[in-house]
């Protein structure tokens, strides 16, 4: 298990890989690329996506960025703009952004890029904020002093135990679900308490350990077996028809 103080670190300048650290600005090669990446995955994503600003989020937007934190790249979309349902649209987005990420490993100067598609409606709980688009900060991070470190010992255990066993199960929809349960407590636990709430300390520590990592490969691989003709019977091809 990777423990907090790996997970958490604090820096006195944003991470010089990304950014200019006399002016907190963003790397002009590096600003340049988020924008072809972006504009490349528009092609990719083959749907309409109204863009209203490109912005970078978490750790590598703040002081607490560690040699495996991903850069957080939101593009902030306008869903109303598009003649869709919006729970669907939401749907397809994050379909269409796992598949970007999951098939494409981007770096930029090391550091891993991570796709997000965000509602221009939605809220961002982040100590920094920073428009690519307009090459400014919307939240100018501050300084982080210190940081609760949260004992996830025994959640960990459980979950480490929880997610064994369904990945022993090998159930495409009990998969799905734990993933998702998962998400939706780093997404509660931020929005109630920031980015360190224990909730999201105890995703970190899982995603660290790569069990996150494990369960979405045999998400991939349990939806490619439930697909194939192969594993069904001549009594569910037939009622199929």
């Amino acid at each position: 298990m990777k423990m907090l103080n790996e997970e958490f670190q604090i820096h006195d300048t944003l991470n010089p890989k990304l950014f200019d650290t006399n002016t907190n600005l963003l790397l002009p090669d590096v600003r340049k690329q988020i924008i072809e990446i972006v504009s490349k995955f528009e092609d990719y994503i083959q749907v309409p996506i109204m863009i209203a600003d490109i912005q970078l989020v978490g750790s590598n937007a703040s002081y607490n960025y560690t040699d495996t934190s991903d850069l957080d790249v939101h593009i902030i979309a306008n869903f109303e703009a598009i003649s869709c349902d919006i729970s669907i649209l939401q749907s397809l987005y994050d379909a269409k952004k796992s598949s970007f990420n999951k098939n494409l490993d981007i770096t930029l100067h090391g550091v891993e890029v991570e796709l997000y598609i965000q509602d221009i409606k939605s809220t961002t709980v982040s100590n920094g904020i920073y428009s690519v688009c307009d090459n400014a900060w919307i939240k100018e991070p501050k300084p982080i002093k210190s940081i609760t470190k949260h004992n996830t010992e025994k959640e960990f255990t459980k979950w480490q135990e929880k997610i064994e066993q369904v990945l022993q199960n090998n159930n495409y929809e009990e998969i799905n679900n734990t993933i998702t349960m998962l998400y939706l407590i780093r997404h509660n636990s931020i929005a109630v308490d920031g980015e360190y709430g224990k909730g999201n300390s105890l995703f970190k520590d899982i995603r660290s350990a790569g069990l996150l990592q494990k369960l979405k490969d045999a998400l991939d691989k349990s939806l490619a077996k439930k697909l194939s003709l192969e594993n069904l019977s001549k009594g569910q091809i037939i009622n199929r028809m």
